[in-house]
């Protein structure tokens, strides 16, 4: 029986529950639970029922519908907890002798058991499909060969050939592909590097309509093509297919997803919670991911204006700010370029955008600006570097929005609205920084402009060796010695408090940076002709086993 027939009598189901006056059933709470994709829910009110007498009322349709939830909470959330749940309820079907004679029920089983790497007892229950054994109504269709496609572990050529023989199958039967059955060949196809494979499944006729799919699953869909164009240095194909996906409606689902998924570069793949992968933060995810995709091939290529066009365009059309990783390549090309401009503009971007820069794009904006004739410039950028080292903000993946007063029971979109008076969050980057705060979409003002910077300061702050190590030689070239030992006494009390009767392990992982950071302290010490600093810092060396890069001699 088709998904969208079980989804109709699950709703069937769910109506009658809630036009019912008496107290819902176990069964009514759990069609509810499934049309909602809960997993969590489906699970405990399956064990409840395993027990009761309604066991014996549950249909083929629900049972298939409760491993469809767990098969599709694997693959989106990436959790072994859920194909053991799904084996456990295939074996409790089997020990209770319950006959299922649905060709979707077979289907589900191949799923869980090509998820499980236990392809053998995959492919012998499509054999016994195609045999009768499970009745005559019981024969392969589409989605049967979409279930032995989805293997998430075939990552070889010869897994890619046996799956390309079952495809030829579907095709000698007269079965019309769908791109959901085209999407894991052409990802493994992509993977092993077959190109001439990977062009045909590209060019090859769309049997289904993606105009017929929800808004987050075409943009799954249209994301994986997406890659496949980019591995065939197919940028303009790559951008077709965005082009596509920015046609859907916005899903008018807003709740927020719980946490901040993460994904890599190339892939597709992001893991999303089951029960959110329709809203529209996750159509929001999903469109970002391809956008990004795409800036990188361009910036790879040298083709940075168009990677800035898309960058704006990107900014303009969805409600998340682009990642972290995302402008550590823009910021990384014109490091190369020594384009001090184009970094001015990038940092002040991912301000306005709420994105903490890392150690690794500070040091790539002070490194770069060291030799700019303007030094202004240089120390602005320090300063802020500094802000931002001592501030203590939390996770940027955990810290809740901050000036946005929800009432309770109210569920935030996680999409901020545009503020009424712009003007009046134009520079309060410059006075605070959240992780969260995206000033250009907060409603309101997050704190109140007499905020003091030193005030703010948190004495659970985590200096980071590179971070100190280029904003000391910043201030070194600044002539600031004071400003280098206050940043060097920083640096040592927190490394202290980390470690106070041992050496502290992360002078093990950064030994070249500490030993820069001591010898400009030093410096520094000898240029204010300060020898009681310059004795406690040669002290400190001597305990905790620092060597200078270069020789120095220690008249103090």
């Amino acid at each position: 029986m088709p998904v969208c027939a079980i989804n109709a009598r699950l709703q069937q189901s769910f109506q009658y529950s809630t036009n019912s006056p008496a107290t819902p059933t176990l069964r009514q709470t759990l069609s509810k639970a499934l049309l909602q994709n809960k997993p969590q829910q489906v699970w405990t009110l399956f064990r409840r029922i395993m027990h009761s007498p309604e066991w014996h009322r549950l249909t083929e349709d629900e049972i298939t519908h409760i491993i469809r939830v767990f098969n599709n909470q694997f693959i989106f959330e990436h959790t072994e907890d859920a194909l053991n749940r799904a084996s456990i309820i295939i074996k409790l079907c089997n020990d209770r002798e319950v006959k299922v004679a649905t060709t979707a029920f077979y289907n589900e089983c191949i799923r869980m058991n090509v998820y499980m790497n236990k392809r053998d007892a995959a492919y012998k229950i499509k054999e016994d499909m195609d045999a009768g054994v499970y009745g005559v109504d019981v024969r392969s269709d589409i989605y049967t060969y979409t279930s032995i496609f989805s293997d998430t572990n075939a990552k070889t050529s010869e897994d890619l050939a046996q799956l390309v023989e079952f495809y030829d199958e579907m095709l000698s039967r007269g079965i019309e592909p769908t791109e959901l059955a085209k999407k894991p060949l052409i990802k493994l196809a992509r993977n092993v590097g077959e190109h001439r494979l990977l062009k045909a499944l590209l060019e090859s006729p769309e049997a289904e309509k993606l105009t017929t799919l929800h808004a987050a699953t075409a943009a799954r869909m249209l994301s994986n093509r997406a890659q496949a164009f980019i591995a065939e240095y197919d940028v303009d194909g790559a951008k077709s297919q965005l082009e596509q996906l920015l046609m859907y409606h916005i899903p008018k689902d807003t709740r927020a997803v719980p946490f901040s998924p993460g994904y890599s570069v190339g892939s597709a793949d992001i893991k999303i919670p089951l029960e959110f992968t329709r809203t529209r933060e996750a159509f929001f995810i999903y469109t970002r991911s391809l956008y990004e995709s795409i800036m990188r091939i361009y910036i790879i290529r040298r083709r940075a204006n168009d990677a800035h066009e898309l960058l704006d365009d990107m900014r303009r059309t969805i409600y998340l700010p682009p990642t972290r990783m995302a402008y550590n390549w823009f910021i990384r090309f014109h490091a190369k370029r020594k384009n001090i401009q184009k970094l001015h503009e990038m940092h002040d971007m991912m301000l306005q955008d709420g994105v903490m820069p890392d150690e690794y794009a500070y040091t790539k904006f002070i490194t770069s600006c060291m030799y700019h004739p303007n030094p202004s410039r240089l120390q602005k950028l320090v300063d802020t570097a500094t802000r931002r080292a001592y501030f203590g903000a939390k996770d940027e993946e955990h810290e809740p929005n901050v000036g946005l007063d929800e009432p309770e029971g109210v569920h935030s979109s996680g999409l901020p609205d545009v503020p009424r008076h712009i003007t009046e969050l134009a520079n309060i980057h410059n006075i605070v920084y959240h992780p969260q705060a995206c000033t250009r979409f907060y409603k309101s003002m997050f704190l109140e402009h007499e905020a003091d910077i030193d005030d703010l300061r948190s004495e659970k702050c985590q200096p980071n060796a590179h971070i100190i190590n280029s904003v000391m030689c910043a201030y070194t070239m600044l002539e600031k010695p004071v400003l280098v030992l206050r940043e060097f006494q920083r640096f040592v009390r927190y490394q202290h408090r980390l470690s106070p009767h041992q050496r502290p392990p992360d002078l093990m992982k950064s030994i070249i940076p500490v030993a820069h950071i001591f010898k400009m302290a030093l410096d520094a010490a000898r240029v204010i002709n300060n020898q009681w600093m310059a004795r406690k810092i040669l002290a400190q060396m001597d305990v905790w086993g620092v060597r200078l890069p270069n020789p120095i001699s220690k008249e103090a």
